[in-house]
């Protein structure tokens, strides 16, 4: 099993030309961005970001390269609130999201971290040879939450 890229353990250059991928500025400027740090991002907060630097970068380059790069296993997308969020930690995990706010925050899927919450295998799944499967749990974030009781 091919160890998840991680931001500690690759430069950009070197992580995308280790998944066969040529090192182009936007390509570059994309994986500097998503791979500095584990953050959940959706194509227009990266687009945005990077037209600060490279004004003639377009949306569909910037979806593309995200799209090349789940390909290569080193992004994962979900989808919350009909917006598609590219997750760049790959190890497996649980997400919570603010129903107010749009805060993503990553959860440890551990057995032993969901003990309380194990959820069973549905019975139509029993013949399925399952892969992996992820949980967004919704609601309010503590700071939400606390102006909500204000």
């Amino acid at each position: 099993m091919r160890k998840p890229a991680t931001p500690s353990n690759h430069n950009p250059t070197a992580l995308l030309r280790t998944h066969g991928l040529r090192v182009t500025p936007q390509r570059l400027a994309v994986a500097e961005l998503v791979f500095s740090k584990p953050m959940h991002v959706t194509a227009r907060i990266v687009h945005e970001q990077i037209r600060q630097n490279h004004p003639a970068i377009s949306m569909n380059t910037v979806y593309l390269t995200l799209g090349q790069f789940e390909a290569c296993g080193l992004l994962k997308r979900f989808e919350v609130h009909g917006n598609i969020v590219f997750d760049s930690n790959t190890s497996p995990h649980d997400h919570a999201c603010c129903n107010r706010c749009g805060t993503i925050i990553d959860l440890d899927s551990s057995p032993s971290a969901s003990s309380k919450h194990t959820v069973q295998l549905p019975t139509q799944l029993k013949p399925w040879q399952i892969e992996g499967e992820r949980r967004i749990w919704m609601g309010l974030c503590p700071d939400c939450s606390s102006e909500s009781v204000l």
